[in-house]
């Protein structure tokens, strides 16, 4: 990317049950075994609270006769648990995006048009302008020695055809349109979410943004594979959509930890020296729950966008986008839902189905060796021409594939809801 990348950071206003427990309790001052005792006795505050805040051993730094005052035990649990404490970012740059539509243009012909591409252009048989930029692609049927017909030509703004000549298809000539425009147009840009794997989402939304959940004082290293950010815990990809009802919602495309993946695959560790020997990944937090820690951010956004509908795929859905990756089912058929459930029952959300509009993609889009982009069948076949803009691949697929309608599941963002989130009353740890 040639503009710079500027990251947004949101805070997260998510509470400590533990934090509010010791603050609230009674209980001045005790000894080791005493206040061991009251936390393991905890109803409402999950283990891993207590053990990432470090309070589960008292034994190990304190005498049996010791006292300890609440107010070292606070000291303690906010130090360690800061270094819990996600923020959620996302990236932008600068750029051009001109829209993808054009409009069949049958009763005119370019006005402007230079001298070299009037011998295209008085053999037109199909005429595309671009709505408000002024290009054209034109379909001629011209030939001669070393021109075949029939054969596609773009003229940009002033009639100049762009240098690359004639094309073989018209998809080549839109993308050099597209291609065209971008260039010329650039420094009008605006800044918008970069996007890096906006092909693997349902065909047809709108507003396509990757966020990422970020553990920044996180005392071990961790770089993120696919997206190559530092401490990166959770990714969370999504669109805006509107439902068979005709209500807008937030539909959430994807949820991973590829962090949490690794630590599955190869083992953690909480030495940082030990880190990266026989591939051992650093030890993070959030292990049994990370999945409710991206549904909070998603909510976080639902507010911040004021969107009363969350939705999220099943686990079929997400196998059909990524080839039958099976392992996808447990995460978007079991935890996912057993945490909606969840929320709706504490906080008086509707959690039901919903139907939204999309297309059942006739292949997928890749990127090529050369950095082109191409949309390739369930075989891997070539379906099209490479192209160089992925928004060009993208859209093509959408224009050749099937209307459908899909099932997903749907959070509504009750007010209870918002104002738990507005607030800061959600929990870092459980619900």
């Amino acid at each position: 990317m040639n503009a710079p990348v500027r990251a947004k950071t949101y805070n997260l206003p998510l509470r400590s049950k533990l934090l509010e427990w010791l603050d609230a309790s009674p209980q001045k001052v005790a000894s080791p075994q005493q206040w061991q005792g009251m936390l393991n006795n905890l109803q409402n505050v999950r283990n891993e609270e207590i053990e990432r805040a470090e309070l589960t051993d008292f034994n190990f730094y304190y005498k049996p006769d010791f006292r300890i005052g609440k107010e070292e035990l606070i000291e303690i649990a906010e130090c360690k648990l800061a270094s819990c404490r996600p923020i959620l970012k996302s990236y932008w740059n600068q750029a051009f995006r001109p829209s993808l539509d054009v409009k069949t243009v049958t009763d005119q012909l370019p006005k402007r048009v230079e001298k070299k591409a009037k011998r295209f252009v008085e053999k037109a048989q199909i005429c595309y302008q671009h709505p408000s930029i002024g290009y054209w692609i034109i379909r001629s049927g011209y030939e001669d020695i070393v021109t075949v017909a029939p054969n596609w030509i773009v003229l940009d703004h002033k009639g100049k055809m762009l240098t690359s000549c004639w094309f073989a298809s018209a998809l080549e000539a839109f993308d050099a349109m597209h291609q065209s425009i971008r260039k010329t147009l650039n420094d009008y840009g605006q800044e918008q979410p970069i996007a890096r794997y906006d092909e693997y989402a349902f065909l047809g939304g709108n507003n396509y943004q990757e966020w990422f959940i970020c553990l920044p004082k996180w005392p071990l290293p961790y770089r993120d594979g696919h997206f190559k950010l530092d401490q990166l815990l959770v990714h969370i990809r999504t669109t805006e959509r509107i439902d068979h009802d005709g209500k807008p919602l937030l539909m959430v495309e994807e949820i991973q930890s590829p962090w949490h993946a690794d630590i599955r695959k190869y083992g953690s560790t909480t030495d940082k020296n030990e880190v990266g020997n026989n591939d051992l990944v650093a030890d993070a937090p959030f292990a049994k729950e990370w999945h409710e820690l991206a549904i909070k951010a998603v909510i976080a956004l639902a507010v911040k966008q004021n969107c009363t509908q969350i939705g999220f795929t099943t686990g079929e859905q997400q196998c059909e986008r990524w080839w039958n990756m099976k392992g996808l089912m447990n995460l978007y058929d079991f935890d996912i839902p057993k945490c909606l459930k969840k929320i709706a029952f504490q906080y008086d959300c509707v959690n039901d189905w919903t139907t939204i509009s999309t297309r059942k993609p006739i292949g997928k889009v890749r990127r090529t060796p050369k950095g082109e982009w191409i949309v390739q069948d369930a075989n891997k076949a070539a379906i099209a021409p490479s192209v160089k803009s992925k928004d060009v691949a993208l859209h093509f697929l959408n224009d050749c594939s099937t209307p459908v309608k899909e099932q997903i599941r749907v959070l509504q963002v009750s007010p209870a809801l918002k104002q738990a989130m507005t607030a800061g009353e959600i929990p870092l740890f459980g619900w």
